[in-house]
């Protein structure tokens, strides 16, 4: 049983592997994208990819946050935190991937962005 799976039974949730995932992936997410951007701030002139990799770490935190209390949320605002996230993953992915052949902070966050877009759109798909 992993960590996240402990947390969600803790709560009563019934810790859909769907879920689980989701919030597996957007953790790593944050934290890959919050490595990547005091990296790519060390090297300068990557604006862009930074602002996209702060958006995407800034977004996946809250989606994890909303998740991590378990089910019975407002369907509503869980679909628009899922759709954020996959979009801002999206975008981060596409930055960071076209420095991944030079930049293996990059190379990390571009798959772990694209994981998560991933990951959160299965969950979106079964709700």
């Amino acid at each position: 049983m992993t960590h996240t799976t402990e947390h969600l039974a803790s709560i009563g949730d019934t810790a859909a592997p769907e879920r689980v995932d989701a919030l597996d992936a957007l953790a790593e997410c944050e934290q890959v994208s919050t490595a990547c951007t005091i990296a790519m701030a060390s090297i300068g002139g990557m604006a862009g990819e930074i602002r996209r990799a702060l958006d995407c770490a800034d977004v996946c935190a809250a989606a994890h946050r909303v998740l991590a209390r378990g089910e019975g949320g407002d369907p509503d605002t869980l679909t628009g935190v899922l759709d954020a996230a996959a979009q801002a993953c999206d975008a981060s992915a596409a930055a960071c991937g076209a420095h991944a052949d030079h930049h293996e902070h990059c190379r990390r966050h571009a798959e772990s962005a694209a994981a998560c877009a991933d990951a959160v759109r299965s969950l979106r798909a079964t709700l």
